[in-house]
């Protein structure tokens, strides 16, 4: 076997083989086995002392080092805390995100719900206007020209006792009564519907449970709703000014006894607690006619033409609704009675006439709801 130069050839240096399959050692206490020749031994006969560097290692030996541990963890722990941080951040965002959406449906589940509400009642009410007309074939019209088709508001609603039409607005509606009930047309319409809490609950035009439903009485109270769409007493929620009150001082009061044409006098704002407005009768003509005069002095308006002699008014028509926004006080508007034609009286005897741009107005009011 050939040699390269400068490296023995394995097995034919004496300091490692001898021949005999033994490898000849000498224990270096500094570094371990180095060969020698006048030393041999096995290498399991000369066994290092235990713990010296270079000792042979018993069976199953474990190395008992201690590894520094190598921190790792620093920028990858850095971005994870961020991580969770970040979407710790996210998650109460899309929380909030969520919430707020669902209040923006809700929202606009309820603001539809409100419209579609005003929208029922108008339509409701836009279809009995069909029960009103007015009779303008004579050659003059007066309180008769008026022809409400009772029949047919009874066989929708039996507690019918009056139509109420007030020219240059938009009442033109029924109205009701129930006995020492204020309450059951607040949230019932004519044709005893209700839209619910959360919707525009249009009620009913009604009067004062406390009255005769005849129209007998000293005093007379009607009710209707302040509708911020402009229906039903939402006109008469502004007579505290003096403008808006003269411009609509007659009122047409049609009932099954007879028509009635009111002129209003007076308005007065009160506290919605008073309970000293709805007095039907009075014990003595005096404490009515205090009543009158208490009407007179707290008017909010000045009317013109002004009101008559307190003395001549013998029966009087009160229109109340509440007022925007607080609702805490009432607006309610006095008026006297200007004429009156019973159902089975002659047209034309002892009765004014009828101005005819209010017979204008309430075929327009008609044609309109009805179109």
């Amino acid at each position: 076997m050939s040699q390269q130069p400068g490296f023995p050839e394995y097995g034919n240096n004496p300091g490692w083989n001898d021949g005999s399959g033994q490898y000849p050692s000498q224990f270096n206490p500094n570094s371990g086995y180095v060969g020698a020749p006048d030393q041999q031994g096995s290498y399991g006969e000369q066994p290092m002392p235990a713990g010296q560097p270079g000792a042979p290692r018993p069976i199953n030996f474990v190395p008992q080092t201690t590894v520094n541990p190598v921190t790792t963890g620093g920028a990858y722990a850095q971005a994870d805390e961020r991580y969770e941080k970040g979407a710790r951040r996210g998650g109460c965002w899309r929380v909030v995100f969520i919430i707020a959406l669902i209040v923006l449906v809700c929202a606009l589940g309820v603001a539809g719900y409100i419209l579609f509400s005003y929208w029922q009642g108008e339509n409701e009410y836009d279809e009995l206007t069909q029960y009103m007309q007015v009779d303008d074939s004579g050659e003059v019209l007066t309180l008769g020209s008026f022809d409400v088709d009772w029949d047919a508001l009874r066989s929708i609603n039996r507690d019918v006792v009056a139509w109420l039409y007030v020219p240059n607005t938009n009442i033109n509606y029924p109205v009701v009564w129930r006995e020492h009930d204020d309450q059951y047309y607040l949230k019932r319409t004519f044709g005893d519907n209700s839209a619910g809490d959360f919707a525009a609950e249009y009620g009913c035009l009604m009067l004062s449970g406390e009255n005769q439903p005849d129209l007998t009485d000293q005093v007379n109270i009607f009710y209707g709703h302040n509708m911020r769409n402009g229906s039903m007493f939402n006109s008469l929620s502004e007579n505290d000014d003096s403008e808006v009150f003269n411009s609509h001082r007659v009122y047409y009061l049609l009932t099954p006894q007879g028509n009635y044409r009111l002129v209003s006098f007076a308005c007065d704002k009160v506290l919605g607690t008073s309970t000293d407005i709805v007095i039907p009768n009075f014990p003595t003509q005096e404490e009515y006619e205090a009543y009158l005069q208490e009407r007179v002095d707290s008017s909010t308006v000045t009317p013109v033409p002004p009101a008559p002699e307190l003395s001549r008014i013998k029966q009087l028509f009160a229109f109340s609704t509440c007022d925007y926004p607080d609702n805490h006080y009432r607006i309610i508007t006095f008026c006297y009675v200007n004429d009156f034609l019973a159902a089975d009286a002659d047209p034309l005897e002892g009765n004014v006439l009828v101005d005819e741009s209010d017979i204008t107005n309430v075929e327009d009011i008609v044609d309109q709801r009805l179109s």
